[in-house]
């Protein structure tokens, strides 16, 4: 199998998210996924996605309205209803049938976790489970999103990596003075894998109230949730008090080189205290992250475990390309 492989991989029935749900508005909303532009807006209760061009001319409706139950090209004024049916071409007289060719394909759409999902094709699988997003012990600060020059496997395989937490996030993650990796192992369980992790962390408090330690640092148990191809959950509960903070992290593919990750932090713990050091914690996380993941090549995710070196404590890392390569089915070549 050759290195650049991932894009050949069928990730069009799969959810995706693409946009934060506030974003999308009383105005058409554009983003790309798996390298076509969509057009998304709202009619009432419901979440329309489409490829955003007019099948008349190709124009972009995004750059149009919506006026009621319709989306309206700003070309030339076509109207479009949440089934992608043209009710409207004012160039033609109400009496002249409207050619069924005018008809604008929509996708699978729906608004969860605050997030707006798109499948391209009939998805296999439900949207990956958040179980702390309707827990009222929960207080969810959602952060930044962030594009990088990568893909969106290479993103996601940074959570399963445990080798750079200390290294890479000294000080914040681990320490660069402890940075054997703890003995963990991989479960897959259908489309999902499970993986744990006990480790020492720092109190990061004097700068980032994050953490529900009151040492210099604490023991911390990390527990995954990987559903392929692109989500993760992450649960690290603090074995002094028991308390949890959970990060849920979804990747956009947008292109074969090109990734949008949404996150959330999460905690059960001082319910009020100020949100804002969470999403900055992980804005500096990110930030450290950033210029490593970009500069892998080849940028799409090398499929074969053998295509890179691999270690023992590469064990996730080696599970995710295996399930990864598993699951979805591999197109034409």
């Amino acid at each position: 199998m050759s290195p650049s492989e991932e894009d050949q991989l069928d990730l069009r029935p799969y959810w995706h998210p693409v946009a934060w749900a506030l974003e999308v508005g009383r105005s058409p909303y554009t983003t790309v996924l798996l390298g076509e532009r969509l057009v998304i807006w709202r009619v009432g209760g419901t979440i329309v996605a489409a490829p955003d061009r007019c099948p008349h001319r190709g124009t972009a409706l995004s750059l149009g309205a919506v006026q009621g139950q319709h989306l309206v090209c700003p070309y030339h004024g076509w109207h479009f209803d949440a089934a992608g049916m043209c009710r409207k071409v004012p160039q033609m007289t109400t009496e002249t049938p409207i050619p069924g060719r005018t008809r604008l394909e929509t996708y699978s759409c729906e608004e969860r976790y605050g997030l707006i999902w798109v499948a391209l094709e009939p998805p296999r699988f439900d949207i990956p489970a958040f179980p702390e997003w309707l827990d009222r012990a929960y207080r969810h600060v959602r952060c930044e999103p962030y594009t990088w020059s990568t893909s969106a496997g290479r993103m996601m395989e940074n959570f399963t990596d445990f080798g750079h937490l200390g290294y890479l996030h000294d000080g914040l993650l681990g320490s660069r003075d402890d940075l054997v990796v703890a003995p963990h192992r991989v479960r897959q369980i259908g489309r999902e894998l499970h993986y744990e992790i006990s480790i020492s962390v720092p109190n990061t408090n004097d700068r980032f109230a994050v953490t529900d330690l009151t040492e210099e640092c604490g023991r911390q148990t990390n527990s995954y949730v990987l559903s392929l191809p692109f989500t993760l959950r992450l649960r690290c509960q603090y074995e002094d008090s028991g308390a949890y903070r959970t990060l849920f992290f979804a990747v956009q593919p947008r292109s074969e080189t090109e990734s949008t990750g949404y996150c959330y932090q999460s905690r059960n713990f001082d319910l009020a205290a100020e949100d804002a050091p969470f999403a900055e914690f992980q804005e500096l996380l990110a930030r450290q992250d950033k210029p490593i993941v970009e500069s892998q090549l080849p940028k799409e995710l090398p499929l074969e475990a053998t295509a890179e070196l691999q270690l023992p404590f590469d064990r996730v890392a080696i599970a995710y390309r295996r399930a990864l390569r598993d699951l979805v089915p591999l197109g034409p070549s």
